[in-house]
């Protein structure tokens, strides 16, 4: 379960005086100024590769517990879509490699998990904040 999954699965347990359900995110957004936010938005880091054409990341991680986090959730996620890339570890550094067989080439799919790839890796730097730098 990502991050984003787990504040929203819990955001509904929280009531604000009309009954409706709070939504945590933006309840932060409403308490914290803007500049104060832990997080920023980046440009994708994902390469297009050719032959046959896919998209390709490496991740590299300081801890291995932050390591197995990324690698099992982004195997949950793929199970839970039934769309599978090929993930590559060494040592602390994991390279993923995602396109659809069928075509040799990108799709939405691949798009979809990795943007969500993207998301699990920014939960991780989210751990990091406050202590060790990646």
């Amino acid at each position: 379960m990502s991050l984003l999954e787990f504040l929203e699965k819990k955001s509904s347990d929280v009531k604000i005086p009309d009954g409706e359900p709070a939504r945590i995110l933006e309840s932060f957004t409403r308490t914290l100024p803007l500049p104060e936010l832990p997080i920023s938005a980046e440009s994708s880091n994902w390469l297009t590769a050719k032959d046959p054409e896919r998209l390709v990341r490496t991740f590299n991680f300081e801890r291995f517990e932050h390591l197995d986090y990324f690698v099992n959730e982004v195997l949950r996620y793929q199970e839970h879509v039934q769309h599978h890339a090929s993930i590559i570890i060494e040592h602390r550094s994991v390279t993923v490699e995602t396109f659809t067989h069928d075509i040799e080439a990108v799709t939405q799919q691949d798009l979809k998990l990795a943007d969500h790839i993207d998301e699990v890796y920014g939960d991780v730097r989210l751990l990091n904040i406050g202590g060790e730098e990646e």
